[in-house]
C-alpha cells in the first residue's frame, strides 16, 4: 500500500517540475545573467525573452529596471518597459514576492526619480554658493539634471517647479512660465506650487496672472505667512492699499519670527503713510521698532511719518538718530536739513544741507 505523504510529495514535486518549465530558456538564461552581472547578455536574452513570453510582465520589468535604468541610464526606454509590463497585467505579482507589477513600476521610477532630483537640488544649491564668474555653468548643470528627474518620472510637479525656478533665474522668461503651468496643471492644490506660480508672475511684473495662484496658496495653507505676504504686496502693486492693508494685518497675526514681524509692520506703516492715515503708520513704525530695534528703515520710516505731519520736533529727532546710525547717507541730513528749517533755524539747516552736499547728496 503507497504511502499518503509519498504520494503527496511526488505530486508537489511534479508540480514544481511544471511551474520551472512555464519558465522559458530565454528568461532562464536571463536571469543567471543578471546574477553574473553579465549585462551585455542579459539585455539579449531579456530581449528574446519578451518575444516567447509575451504575456509575462515581468521580463519588460526586468529590462526597464537592470538595463534600461541601472546600467544605460536611457530613462525613455526604461518608461516604455515599465508601460509595456503595466499594459499586460498592472496587477500580477513578481519576483516571487507580494507586491504587483504596478507596485514595483512605481517603486522604481520613485527610486530613479528621487535620486536625480536631489542631485538637482545639491547643484541649485551649488549654483547659489557659486562665485559670479561660475554661475551660468553651475545653472546649467542643474537645469540639465532636474530635465532629467522630469524624463524619469513625467508626472512628478516638484521637477517643473525647480525647473521652472532655475529657468528663471537664468533669464528663460517663457520657459520659466511654461514648467511653472505644468507644474500646476500636475498639482493643483499644491500650496509650494501655487506660491511659486504666483512669485513667477509677480517678477514679471503680471500681477493679474499671479494674483489667483498666490490667492489660492493662501487658501491651501491659510498660516503661510509667506503666502500672505506675497498676496499683500500684489495688492499694492495693483494699488489696491485696503486689501493690502488687510492682508498684511492677517500675516501680523500669524507671524511667529520677530524679524518677518518687523517687516510687515514697516510695511503697514508705509501702506498708511501712503493712505495718509499718519497715526496708524506711526503705531506700525514703532511696532516694526520694537520688534526689530536695529530696523533702519523702520527709524526712516519714523522720521518721514512725524515730517508729514509737520511734527518737527520728532521728525528732528528720528533723523539725528539716523544720522548716528549711518554717518554717510546724505539723505538723513537732507531730512534733517528740512525740519531744521521748518522750526525757524535757518543757520543750522545750512549747515546740514551742506553737509549733504559734501557727501554726495
Amino acid at each position: 500500500m503507497l504511502n499518503k505523504q509519498h504520494i503527496r510529495a511526488a505530486i508537489l514535486g511534479y508540480a514544481a517540475v511544471i511551474i520551472v518549465s512555464c519558465t522559458s530558456q530565454e528568461y532562464t538564461s536571463a536571469k543567471l545573467y543578471i546574477q553574473q552581472q553579465e549585462w551585455k547578455k542579459a539585455k539579449e536574452f531579456l530581449v528574446k525573452a519578451i518575444e516567447v513570453e509575451s504575456e509575462n510582465p515581468e521580463i519588460p520589468y526586468q529590462l526597464g529596471y537592470h538595463i534600461y535604468a541601472l546600467q544605460e541610464k536611457d530613462w525613455e526606454k526604461m518608461n516604455q518597459s515599465f508601460d509595456k509590463a503595466l499594459a499586460i497585467d498592472p496587477n500580477k505579482k513578481i519576483l516571487g514576492q507580494e507586491k504587483t507589477v504596478k507596485q514595483f513600476v512605481t517603486m522604481a521610477r520613485a527610486q530613479f526619480w528621487a535620486e536625480m532630483y536631489n542631485k538637482g537640488v545639491v547643484e541649485f544649491n551649488e549654483y547659489r554658493a557659486a562665485p559670479m564668474d561660475e554661475k551660468d555653468a553651475a545653472m546649467k548643470k542643474a537645469i540639465n539634471t532636474f530635465e532629467v528627474s522630469a524624463r524619469i518620472k513625467p508626472d512628478e510637479a516638484q521637477s517643473y517647479t525647480m525647473l521652472s525656478t532655475c529657468n528663471h533665474l537664468a533669464g528663460n522668461t517663457d520657459k520659466s512660465e511654461d514648467y511653472i503651468l505644468k507644474a500646476v496643471a500636475l498639482s493643483p492644490d499644491d500650496a509650494n506650487v501655487n506660491l511659486t506660480a504666483g512669485q513667477i508672475f509677480m517678477q514679471k511684473q503680471d500681477f493679474d496672472s499671479a494674483l489667483p495662484y498666490v490667492k489660492k496658496a493662501v487658501e491651501l495653507e491659510p498660516s503661510n505667512t509667506q503666502s500672505i505676504r506675497n498676496l499683500a504686496q500684489i495688492y499694492y502693486d495693483m494699488g489696491q492699499l485696503e486689501k493690502s492693508i488687510q492682508t498684511y494685518e492677517v500675516a501680523i497675526d500669524k507671524e511667529t519670527d520677530r524679524e518677518v514681524k518687523a517687516d510687515l509692520y514697516f510695511n503697514l506703516g508705509i501702506l498708511y503713510n501712503k493712505v495718509g492715515n499718519l497715526e496708524e503708520a506711526e503705531y506700525h513704525f514703532t511696532n516694526a521698532l520694537d520688534e526689530n530695534p536695529d530696523d533702519v528703515e523702520a527709524v526712516m520710516g519714523m522720521a518721514q511719518v512725524f515730517e508729514n505731519a509737520e511734527k518737527w520736533r520728532k521728525a528732528e529727532k528720528f533723523y539725528r538718530e539716523l544720522i548716528a546710525i549711518d554717518p554717510e547717507n546724505p539723505d538723513h541730513y537732507r531730512g534733517m536739513s528740512r525740519v531744521l528749517l521748518q522750526q525757524g533755524e535757518p543757520d543750522e539747516s545750512l549747515r546740514y544741507l551742506e553737509k549733504a552736499k559734501r557727501l554726495g547728496g
